[in-house]
């Protein structure tokens, strides 16, 4: 008669091998691990590369107002509000919209002075301005809005940009212009050092440079002798800019 051995005498054996053959994996593993060369860096050129467009500005940009002064806040906040009113009025007369005209500071602070004596800061009175900005696509309106400004008993001009309304077409001229920069001077670069560029491995756009060129000739008519002659404005041209930073696979 044949007897089943008890199961409790199976179970410890069962549990040994496995153990032993999870103890054995790793050591199989460590070795090929262990002889996986590094692999080395491919060779690159970093270059920068810059692109410039001119354009024609079509759009004016004028900020033109008033500063009155007076011993109280009130009166001079009054006064300046009397001659305020009559220089917008005499703009929005050049057919100038009210959307197109924002009020961009207004100001009321203290004209204080020492008193060597007292030695003590004292309060002459009160400065207070007022500050519009008007925006024309008439160029030649410039001058005209400046006008209406000053004889209608503004004192400040303070300010006079132009603008470019739509600057897309101009900035991917640019754009152009700075990758293919970029490009030249990486191959350039190559062929000094006994090669050449492969493919393009990184390329970053950097912001869009547009600095708006100040009036190039502006007279302020204060009592001047020929009020008829127009305050005259040349708007120049406009440089857009672009630049890029750009990463290149050199090859022998």
């Amino acid at each position: 008669m044949i007897r089943a051995l008890p199961r409790r005498a199976v179970r410890p054996l069962t549990i040994a091998a496995l153990a032993l053959s999870g103890l054995a994996a790793p050591s199989l593993a460590t070795p090929a691990s262990a002889q996986t060369p590094m692999s080395q860096p491919a060779p690159h050129i970093v270059v920068t590369g810059r692109g410039e467009v001119q354009v024609t500005p079509d759009r004016a940009q004028v900020q033109v107002g008033m500063e009155t002064q007076a011993k109280t806040a009130a009166i001079a906040a009054q006064e300046n509000n009397r001659k305020q009113t009559a220089i917008l009025a005499a703009i929005r007369a050049l057919g100038i919209p009210a959307a197109q005209i924002q009020t961009l500071n207004y100001s009321v602070m203290p004209v204080q002075r020492y008193d060597e004596k007292t030695q003590r800061t004292v309060i002459d009175g009160y400065q207070v301005s007022n500050i519009v900005q008007v925006e024309t696509d008439k160029i030649e309106q410039a001058g005209a809005i400046i006008d209406a400004a000053l004889t209608n008993g503004g004192n400040r001009v303070a300010g006079l940009d132009f603008l470019v309304k739509n600057r897309a077409t101009a900035q991917e001229t640019a754009l152009t212009k700075a990758v293919e920069s970029a490009r030249r001077q990486a191959e350039t670069a190559a062929k000094a050092a006994g090669g050449q560029i492969a493919e393009l491995l990184e390329l970053t756009i950097n912001d869009y440079d547009a600095p708006q060129p100040r009036v190039m000739m502006a007279m302020a008519r204060m009592g001047a002798a020929d009020e008829s002659m127009p305050t005259p404005v040349s708007q120049g041209l406009t440089t857009i800019s672009v630049s890029v930073s750009t990463r290149w696979r050199f090859t022998k």
